[in-house]
């Protein structure tokens, strides 16, 4: 089987003060294979998944979804992945409006399609009228 997500030394410093978000982690997940990322808070997990869906960028190593890097094909990657987070990932200080565009560009929408993929997801949710 193939490897649909693989990870090599990755590591996530964000203050040279204290020790890494993320240390030199590796591991492999195969197609169809079920993997999870257990651990205490702070040991690093909402960081590993900010790197592999491209939101935080890696001080070192390297991950691969399918067969795009996550430092050099990040756009590529993003489109393989997706993410449900346990807790909603809104803004309360944004409208509905600007944080589904806020999300739309964290995916790479942009200009019509981005404005009338909003409006589409506005009416679809019931939230035209409150955007």
């Amino acid at each position: 089987m193939a490897s649909m997500i693989e990870v090599r030394n990755l590591t996530k410093q964000y203050d040279s003060k204290r020790p890494p978000a993320v240390d030199n982690i590796s591991y492999d997940v195969q197609a169809g294979e079920l993997f999870s990322l257990l651990g205490p808070n702070g040991a690093g997990k909402s960081t590993t998944i900010g790197m592999l869906c491209g939101l935080i960028r890696p001080t070192s190593g390297e991950a691969m979804i399918g067969s795009h890097s996550i430092r050099t094909a990040t756009l590529a990657a993003k489109r393989l992945i997706g993410i449900v987070p346990q807790e909603i990932a809104l803004y309360p200080s944004l409208s509905a409006r600007q944080n589904l565009h806020f999300w739309g560009q964290m995916y790479d929408m942009q200009g019509k399609t981005l404005r009338n993929r909003v409006e589409e997801v506005l009416e679809q949710i019931g939230l035209r009228a409150r955007r």
